[in-house]
């Protein structure tokens, strides 16, 4: 008995020291609570495990049971919850909403704010010119390839041509050759066979693309006509992927755009035509299109400089030469793609040693040898007005 009594004097002498103490040093217990503020925070600061520790610590300056089951506990812990959900819903639409991060349609709400859209805003079908022997079908008509649907068309060179009903890049990958069949009979066609692709499919210009403009419209001293709006104007155009820029190309209050297309390749006619008139439509300078009054512009397609990739592999047992050399030609066809697309002011080249590595990284290849990029083991270097188009890709096991 005299046990406890003694230990309940000592913890009524402890709890009037520490009252004596708080009593004593009040402003160093207020700048401990507001060094811990909210407003001090980072929206994704805030959470759950973060407010329970500030409820402790408040339960200990105060001097009362912070236990799980206590007056203390229960007053708070209902509040604790709903203010960390707060905060994660409000760290959540700042995300949304912020430019560096939003997506989808509130990235195109802010685009068009500043006058700017996907570009493509939609993706877009792959155009192939078709070969007849025969008769040939009515220009309109319904045309099957493969598993997908297309419509006849004729140039204005009198070729034909079939435009598909899908669109996206996945219609890009038909190969040449195939037959193309008429929903309809006609009389005296012989046959009708898939030729090249003409206008390749593209998809919407993906959340990061954008982004990137938008931000670039806001940040970037794209204005007064400068190098920096010329490139601006020309991406904004369908079909342009990207724009190389050189200022005085051709003397004094002149200025030449060299146009990629969507896909890192050659744009088409009608793209390179649209960036021209939407510039400068007659090329002299007199302010008719959005260009600034004497600025003389020139747009021109990128040159096309093939590239043949030549490989002998040592590949796995259960692996097929065909299929290493189409994983290796898709890989490649991203590599020329992502060069052609990049902003650079001189010129670029394709390393020997990176499409090597890129050989490498298959899965399939266990090693490989004779490596040459158009007959050589060299670096393929380009100039600003041109970019890299694959060729032949050719793989073989005569490993050395």
């Amino acid at each position: 008995m005299a046990d406890i009594t003694h230990s309940a004097e000592l913890i009524g002498e402890y709890k009037a020291s520490l009252a004596e103490m708080r009593r004593a040093a009040p402003i160093e217990r207020v700048q401990s609570v507001s060094a811990r503020n909210i407003e001090d925070l980072s929206l994704d600061d805030v959470t759950e495990d973060l407010l329970i520790e500030q409820f402790l610590d408040m339960g200990e300056e105060l001097g009362v049971d912070t236990r799980q089951g206590s007056i203390y506990w229960d007053a708070c812990m209902g509040s604790i919850i709903r203010t960390a959900m707060l905060f994660d819903d409000l760290a959540q639409i700042k995300e949304i909403i912020s430019i560096q991060t939003c997506t989808g349609d509130v990235l195109d709400e802010k685009m068009m704010e500043r006058g700017l859209k996907r570009n493509p805003d939609q993706a877009t079908p792959a155009t192939y010119y078709v070969e007849f022997t025969g008769a040939v079908p009515e220009i309109g008509s319904l045309m099957s390839c493969g598993d997908y649907f297309f419509t006849l068309h004729q140039e204005e060179n009198g070729k034909y041509t079939i435009v598909s009903q899908d669109t996206g890049t996945e219609m890009n990958d038909l190969v040449e050759g195939t037959a193309v069949i008429p929903d309809l009979d006609v009389d005296g066609l012989i046959s009708a066979t898939l030729g090249t692709l003409y206008i390749p499919a593209v998809d919407i210009e993906d959340d990061d693309s954008a982004r990137e403009r938008l931000i670039s419209r806001l940040s970037g001293p794209d204005e007064n006509g400068n190098k920096a709006q010329m490139k601006t104007w020309c991406e904004s155009v369908d079909g342009v992927g990207s724009a190389r820029i050189i200022p005085l190309w051709n003397g004094p209050n002149t200025v030449k755009a060299v146009i990629v297309s969507k896909t890192g390749g050659v744009p088409v006619t009608g793209v390179v035509q649209a960036v021209q008139k939407y510039l400068d439509p007659s090329g002299d300078g007199m302010g008719e299109g959005v260009a600034t009054i004497g600025q003389i512009c020139t747009v021109a397609a990128a040159e096309a400089v093939t590239i043949n990739v030549k490989a002998s592999v040592l590949k796995k047992s259960d692996a097929s030469l065909s299929g290493i050399q189409s994983a290796f030609k898709a890989l490649l066809e991203k590599y020329f793609s992502d060069m052609a697309l990049e902003d650079y002011s001189q010129g670029m080249t394709i390393r020997y040693v990176r499409v090597g590595a890129l050989l490498e990284g298959l899965e399939d290849v266990i090693d490989y040898s004779n490596l040459t990029i158009n007959d050589g083991m060299v670096n393929i270097p380009f100039a600003i007005t041109q970019v890299p188009i694959l060729g032949e890709v050719t793989i073989d096991g005569n490993i050395q």
